[in-house]
């Protein structure tokens, strides 16, 4: 057994339980995984939900618990769940095992994406500027100015980002002056305009409304 959290990441997404003795239609075990740039991290909480109206209890996985690639033992909540990545009827990877003594078990039809699933040049399709680009998982180059009136198209480094792989948000602070300072980037598809990104303002209330850049303008 190992506590190696990356060999988790694959399995991140939400699994409905089948309903059975002590389990609830609707109950779930959802993988929640966030991976952090400088200082570079990955944490991942499991959410358990018996009855499918509300969260049981949350586990953080941290020293003590482990994943060896197949089974999941977090020892804090009497958790041992073996996952097996399979594709039928839709659904990707299953599991099966115990949560307090209770026989479980359940499926997602859910694939997280790693960022560099992103990787390319993003575009304004006013300007023609270049607004972002993302050249691996650790170099992330971007336009601070972006969701400003006149944006310069110059493109800075990110200095450490959060990048959730179930939702396909990435998300950053910077920038100085009139720049806002905090952005969240909704990354996925166009279609014939290839790779699309919502840059959106991360502040509260938003100084800025969102804009869509694009890698095929």
């Amino acid at each position: 057994m190992t506590n190696d959290v990356s060999k988790l990441v694959p399995f991140t997404g939400y699994y409905s339980m089948t309903a059975a003795s002590g389990v609830a239609p609707g109950a779930f075990v959802s993988i929640d995984t966030t991976e952090q740039q400088s200082p570079k991290a990955t944490n991942i909480v499991i959410n358990v939900s018996m009855d499918g109206k509300s969260i049981f209890a949350s586990y953080p996985f941290s020293q003590g618990d482990s994943f060896d690639g197949r089974t999941l033992n977090i020892p804090s909540g009497k958790l041992t769940l073996d996952f097996t990545r399979h594709y039928k009827d839709g659904q990707l990877a299953t599991f099966s095992g115990t949560i307090g003594g209770v026989n479980v078990s359940g499926g997602t039809y859910f694939n997280p994406v790693a960022l560099s699933a992103f990787i390319g040049d993003y575009f304004d399709p006013a300007t023609g500027k270049k607004a972002l680009s993302i050249k691996s998982d650790t170099e992330i180059l971007f336009d601070f100015s972006a969701l400003s009136k006149n944006p310069s198209g110059r493109l800075k480094a990110v200095i450490g980002y959060s990048y959730v792989p179930a939702m396909f948000v990435l998300t950053f602070s910077g920038g100085s002056g009139s720049e806002p300072g905090k952005f969240m980037l909704m990354l996925g598809t166009a279609g014939k305009l290839g790779l699309a990104c919502s840059i959106q303002d991360g502040d509260s209330p938003p100084k800025f409304a969102p804009k869509m850049v694009l890698s095929i303008i």
